[in-house]
């Protein structure tokens, strides 16, 4: 018994040792593809660890909580995050496609040659497990090379000196878990890609035809052209802050229009004109049977070069043509005050020898200060603004502009219209005072934010105000947040009547007292804040600002007047810190652009390695086929180069024209003058001059090694 159980143990290890001997082979075969197939998955998992482990390294880099917050660096972090893990996705899926196409014609002959579905699964999950652990480790080790280059860079280079905080132990777990997901979902979404490509039918992977035909294509090309239309005209407006869904929508109409109308060409010439057809077949047989695989190469090519000289470029050249920090904060200090406070500024006026300057306000609350839609059950955060009147507005514009000439706002008496200071420096993007649903209509409320009210109901104080007009500057200075203490100003007459809504008003609910009473009775005691009533601005000697601000710190609790709301509103602000931060935010955002563009720029280059590695065997097959045909070597160099250059062209066309119409909507939603607009548009003109020239060299030598490839078939 025990003889017949070790002679089957060894003739099973006998049979395992073959299976394996058979699957290296295989897998040595195609080395030079799956070597692709593991760089892309180490870009990605590179790319991932140095965005999350940046995160975490600068967060203690920041003076307050702000660096959490949707606006802070964090979101420069989660944002270049966000946009190369799509595009390392993309990466990968075309790779995937391209691979496969080598590889399940093999898997076929295997299974004809009798291996069984469980030995062939086996040899698929052993690949994919070796592919994936090797990217992995290669992965966390190029990303900790790409975080301490960014480390040293923002501590040495730009002089940063703050402490850095530590990389925690669950980033590599979830960053691990997050490229197996990303993995399994490119090998589902290549399963739904395979019907282009009938890879799973035909052992010969030069074989496969792509449609050139589709369903639906003058819709598709209607849908396409309404798409581009449409972006291009919601970027340039405000309350659309620049999204980059918009940027999505362009290309997937560029996409959809562009590839309908030339199938539609392709296909008349076919059909109506095969004379001509049957002419240049040689010439152009690529774009008829290769048309879904040479449109998503030339979308992914037009997207990388759009996303690195332009929506990273603008952000880049928007940050080193910003104001001086210090030009944006003319006080030492910002006080949203009220009455208990006066004692404490008599101090400090006295105490420190002190200027005070003081101003009629009234807090406004908008009903979202969140970009992100909330999700059910999750609660929607209000911002808070400054509400003064349209003399107040002269006053503090006088006093940063010495030159400004009094212009009406257009401000009606009911308060209907307002008109809107967006505070905040040319570094930051464009964007509306409140995010609740309709931006381009803030629903505003009297006073300090209603935790419990309902915006639906057609009762409630939370009112949609027409923007009459807005500006980008900082009469006051750019505190808190981009989304927080901006200026909403009112005409007089209405100011007067919001500095007493206050007193019939449930701070709760939001409700009139007379509603709050008919609906609560005598068993709701209605909760009546003022909230404050004044801004106070504070000029001192620098050597006392440390003292004032420690003074005006040990009153911030007491300012809570609905309590921990929101970290990022303050009783208090002092500019020193808020110069300090921006100085921060702008030399991080800076880096992680030029890092985010140079990264991109790797990520085109390897596609078209890829691209080319992968089409090696192919172009090998079509050219003895050309050779047999008869095509000398001169058609068949320029067959070749037209086939390579069309990757480079037709991107390059498409971002130019792109470029312009988003510059254009850039400028105008971010209110630039037109001497910082000009600088703008010729910086930008250079980008992408270079990314040109570059990308054009590249193509240049890759076309070079692609042509002693054809020279070596001659021979």
């Amino acid at each position: 018994m025990l003889k017949k159980i070790f002679f089957k143990l060894l003739g099973e290890m006998k049979k395992d040792k073959l299976f394996f001997q058979i699957m290296k082979k295989i897998f040595l075969g195609h080395h030079k593809e799956l070597r692709i197939l593991i760089l892309c998955e180490t870009i990605l998992t590179a790319i991932s660890y140095a965005i999350v482990s940046g995160y975490q390294m600068f967060s203690n880099g920041h003076s307050s909580e702000y660096f959490m917050q949707e606006d802070g660096i964090s979101k420069s972090f989660l944002s270049a995050g966000t946009i190369l893990l799509f595009c390392g996705i993309i990466l990968i899926i075309t790779v995937l496609i391209s691979y496969l196409g080598k590889r399940i014609p093999e898997y076929v002959f295997l299974q004809r040659m009798g291996i069984s579905k469980k030995d062939l699964k086996t040899m698929v999950l052993y690949e994919a497990a070796i592919s994936y652990l090797v990217s992995i480790i290669a992965g966390f080790f190029v990303g900790k090379i790409l975080t301490e280059g960014l480390k040293i860079l923002m501590v040495r280079a730009l002089h940063i000196n703050f402490k850095l905080g530590r990389v925690a132990f669950f980033t590599y777990p979830s960053i691990c878990i997050l490229i197996l997901f990303i993995y399994g979902l490119s090998f589902l979404l290549v399963r739904e890609l395979q019907s282009d490509f009938l890879i799973i039918t035909n052992m010969n992977e030069t074989a496969r035809i792509e449609k050139l035909e589709g369903k639906f294509r003058v819709p598709k090309i209607m849908i396409g052209i309404i798409l581009c239309i449409y972006s291009v005209y919601a970027y340039s407006k405000i309350y659309h802050y620049e999204s980059a869904y918009l940027i999505i929508a362009f290309f997937a109409g560029l996409y959809l229009s562009l590839r309908n109308i030339f199938s539609i060409f392709l296909e008349r010439i076919k059909h109506k004109k095969q004379k001509k057809y049957y002419k240049n077949l040689l010439m152009n047989h690529r774009f008829y049977y290769r048309m879904n695989t040479v449109s998503r190469y030339i979308l992914f090519f037009s997207l990388m070069s759009f996303l690195s000289c332009f929506y990273f470029g603008i952000q880049f050249i928007g940050t080193i043509n910003a104001e001086k920090a210090e030009s944006l904060y003319p006080y030492d200090f910002m006080c949203i005050a009220d009455k208990s406070d006066d004692k404490l500024f008599e101090k400090i006026k006295e105490k420190y020898h002190a200027t005070l300057i003081e101003y009629p306000m009234v807090r406004v609350a908008n009903a979202d200060k969140t970009e992100h839609l909330e999700g059910r059950g999750e609660i929607i955060i209000q911002g808070q603004q400054i509400a003064i009147s349209e003399s107040t507005y002269y006053k503090l514009k006088k006093a940063v502009d010495p030159s400004y000439k009094k212009k009406s706002l257009n401000l009606d008496k009911a308060g209907k219209r307002i008109y809107v200071v967006h505070q905040q420096d040319r570094a930051t993007k464009a964007q509306p005072v409140d995010w609740y649903y309709n931006k381009k209509t803030p629903t505003l409320h009297i006073g300090l934010p209603c935790e419990h009210c309902d915006y639906a109901d057609h009762e409630t104080t939370y009112e949609k105000k027409i923007v009459a007009g807005e500006e980008i500057s900082s009469l006051t200075g750019c505190y808190s947040t981009p989304k927080c203490e901006n200026l909403i100003v009112f005409s007089d007459e209405y100011f007067k009547k919001a500095q007493n809504e206050w007193k019939d008003t449930e701070v709760l609910t939001g409700f009139k007292l007379s509603r709050y009473k008919a609906m609560y009775g005598d068993d709701g005691e209605p909760y009546i804040v003022e909230g404050p009533t004044k801004l106070v601005f504070i000029q001192t000697d620098k050597k006392y600002i440390d003292q004032i601000d420690k003074e005006l710190e040990s009153k911030e609790e007491k300012h809570k007047y609905i309590g921990n709301y929101d970290s990022t509103v303050k009783f208090h602000y002092s500019s020193k810190t808020a110069i300090t931060d921006m100085k921060t935010e702008r030399a991080v955002k800076s880096m992680i652009c030029v890092y985010i563009i140079v990264t991109l720029s790797m990520l085109n280059w390897i596609m078209l390695y890829a691209m080319n590695e992968m089409e090696k065997k192919e172009k090998a097959e079509c050219e003895k086929f050309l050779i047999s045909m008869g095509m000398d070597r001169k058609e068949r160099k320029k067959m070749n180069k037209r086939e390579w250059y069309i990757y480079w062209i037709v991107p390059t066309i498409i971002l130019i024209i792109s470029s312009v119409l988003f510059m254009r909507d850039t400028m105008i939603a971010r209110m630039y003058p037109n001497d910082i607009r000009k600088i703008c548009e010729l910086q930008e003109a250079a980008v992408i001059a270079v990314w040109i020239v570059i990308n054009g060299i590249y193509f240049w030598i890759m076309n070079r090694k692609a042509r002693r490839r054809i020279e070596n078939y001659d021979k």
